[in-house]
């Protein structure tokens, strides 16, 4: 009978032993090294023979490092680069200004958010939504060109206005996150800033005739084409979407929550306070 005898594997030996002796120096009072290369240095001082890599893989597995770490500079997001077709979906927003007056019509608009209920409703704002797309004589919009309206939770977004779209067939996405309506927000951001100096036709005329880094053209000449085609805002190394490689069931995941994701974050860009 032969004696029973253990197989150790070399590669998870030596990670063993890194992660016992790393957990010395990193997790020791007597110092906290935030980077990789800092604990790389005080490990090779310490007479381990232990490569950069392997100490930055180790140390990017840990919680304490992981909260205290500096946020990615790009956080790769859903993008709409994928509708081609304009009009197909829009991101709708309401708009907190003072009035403007173009001829004899009075835009108005509302400052104090908290004091819309019972005035800035959803039939109000179904009311607005279908003139300012259909009324105007410069906009060629047609219901069957609109596929999906996006808008926020609010109460101004229910009802009437979704009574609005569900007549013609319009899907109405609810966004979960800021960071969905990012190009709206980031419109009346810009909105808000020239509002100040100029009036509402001059401001859109002027938005309508700047051309936009990511498709080389502008709005007015990419609402006649029939297919718009836009650049990623960001490279993104390595796959995306189902060609990313599937985690394990029982891997451990931690979120990376944007500023604006969790309560208490970023604002929206016309927030007064």
């Amino acid at each position: 009978m032969s004696n029973p005898s253990i197989v150790i594997d070399p590669s998870e030996s030596r990670k063993f032993d890194i992660s016992i002796d790393l957990q010395k120096i990193y997790y020791h009072p007597s110092g906290y090294q935030r980077t990789s290369k800092k604990l790389y240095e005080i490990s090779q001082k310490a007479r381990f023979d232990f490569t950069l890599a392997e100490v930055q893989e180790w140390l990017e597995r840990q919680a304490l490092h992981q909260i205290h770490m500096p946020h990615p500079k790009y956080i790769p997001c859903v993008s709409f680069n994928n509708i081609t077709v304009p009009f197909e979906v829009l991101q709708a927003d309401i708009l907190y200004m003072p009035y403007d007056k173009i001829g004899d019509i009075t835009y108005m608009f509302y400052e104090d958010e908290f004091s819309l209920e019972g005035i800035l409703t959803s039939a109000v704002v179904a009311e607005t939504f279908e003139r300012m797309l259909f009324n105007d004589l410069e906009c060629f919009i047609t219901w069957d060109m609109i596929k999906l309206v996006i808008t926020d939770k609010g109460s101004e977004f229910k009802s009437d206005f979704e009574k609005l779209l569900r007549k013609h067939n319009v899907k109405n996405q609810k966004a979960n996150f800021k960071s969905t309506m990012d190009i709206v927000e980031n419109f009346n951001g810009t909105f808000d800033q020239e509002f100040e100096k100029k009036n509402i036709r001059t401001i859109l005329k002027l938005l309508n005739n700047t051309i936009t880094r990511l498709i080389g053209m502008t709005p007015n000449e990419a609402s006649k084409k029939k297919h718009v085609y836009a650049k990623f805002s960001k490279p993104r190394n390595g796959p995306m979407e189902f060609d990313e490689e599937r985690l394990p069931h029982d891997a451990s995941v931690r979120y990376l929550l944007k500023p604006g994701e969790l309560e208490g974050g970023r604002r929206r860009a016309t927030d007064y306070n």
